[in-house]
């Protein structure tokens, strides 16, 4: 009875160690497994929220599209001549319609709008800052030292400089001076954000070392300026009526597919 009492005892602790042993292997097993599923388990949520993300975009880009072409068609522009000096048939009588319609710029006192006159550097930030909605903080002080407060357009200029666009040379501003063409599309490259040219684009009298040749190449990859083949003449002044038309081009592509 001994023995097999003894027998008894050890058979069932090692019966015991061995279940133990089971369930330790299989809680292992079944660890891992459970692990296993896991990672799966967040690949495949990963995976989906990828792919949601993806339609999300997709239907964005659609959504935009959409709008875009929603507000494709022509700008309002009126048809009888604001400007007693501005025919109907003037090249860029459209472009000066729009933007006196938008309140982006006006004429003089005596009514006119002068188009032939130099645009100058001033009277350009007007224009910008008018049609960007763009203000300088209450408390900043321009940086240039050739521009007062009682400067007629202080608020525009400090505007321009604050945010980057119109920052003058060597501490000045040059406000009364005409605005040049080379000039004209560094602004309006800043000032739209107009992306990187495609392309690049030759001109008979500058070259890829001119200083101002990348923004030059962008109105031009932009359509903005039909000068590309030909002489861009960056160091000319630009007229009112040209800066009207470069940036009516700029602000809405309907005056450019107008000229195709």
């Amino acid at each position: 009875m001994g023995k097999q009492w003894k027998y008894v005892v050890l058979s069932g602790s090692i019966l015991g160690a061995l279940v133990l042993a089971g369930c330790s292997s299989s809680g292992a097993e079944a660890d891992q497994s459970e692990e296993a599923a896991s990672v799966d388990w967040t690949e495949d949520q990963v995976a989906e929220t990828e792919e949601s993300v993806n339609e999300t975009e997709g239907r964005m880009e659609e959504l935009e599209s959409d709008i875009r072409a929603l507000g494709a068609g022509e700008p309002s522009i009126p048809e009888d001549p604001i400007y007693p000096d501005v025919a109907a048939d003037y090249f860029a009588f459209e472009e000066i319609q729009y933007l006196s319609n938008q309140d982006v710029i006006s004429g003089y006192p005596s009514g006119n709008f002068e188009p032939g006159d130099t645009i100058t550097r001033a009277q350009t930030a007007k224009m910008l800052t008018s049609a960007l909605d763009l203000e300088a903080p209450d408390d900043y002080d321009i940086q240039v030292n050739d521009v007062s407060p009682d400067h007629h357009a202080y608020e525009e200029l400090a505007a321009l400089e604050y945010h980057g666009i119109m920052t003058g040379n060597n501490g000045e501003m040059m406000a009364g001076e005409g605005l040049k063409r080379s000039q004209m599309a560094a602004l309006l490259v800043e000032a739209y954000e107009l992306p990187d040219a495609e392309t690049t684009h030759s001109f008979t009298d500058i070259g890829e070392d001119y200083p101002n040749f990348e923004e030059i190449n962008i109105i031009a990859d932009q359509e903005i300026t039909s000068e590309a083949g030909d002489a861009f003449r960056p160091n000319e002044t630009t007229t009112r009526a040209q800066f009207a038309l470069f940036m009516s081009r700029t602000m809405d592509a309907y005056f450019i597919e107008k000229e195709e």
